[in-house]
């Protein structure tokens, strides 16, 4: 096993740097993708959203629960498209 590198320092990875994002290549790290300082304020906890009323958070709820309902209907509907296909395919090959 190499213990140093070509100029006598200790390697850790492939690509230079000794930062949290060393193991990835320079153009996968997050200062290059969403510029200098990204990985600060991509990986920090977020703050906590603002206080709703309760009217407010009633009318999100619902909202909310309206495009649940939305999303539902069309993954049930592409399970359905997706077993007649394979209906169709298995009663064509017997």
């Amino acid at each position: 096993m190499e213990m140093f590198g070509r100029k006598g320092y200790r390697r850790f990875g492939d690509w230079p740097g000794h930062g949290p994002f060393s193991y990835l290549p320079p153009w996968q790290r997050p200062g290059w993708l969403y510029g200098p300082g990204a990985c600060w304020w991509l990986y920090a906890p977020r703050p906590p959203a603002m206080a709703l009323t309760p009217e407010e958070e009633i009318d999100y709820l619902k909202n909310h629960m309206e495009r649940l309902k939305q999303e539902l209907e069309l993954v049930q509907e592409r399970i359905k498209q997706l077993e007649e296909s394979k209906s169709r395919d298995t009663y064509g090959q017997g």
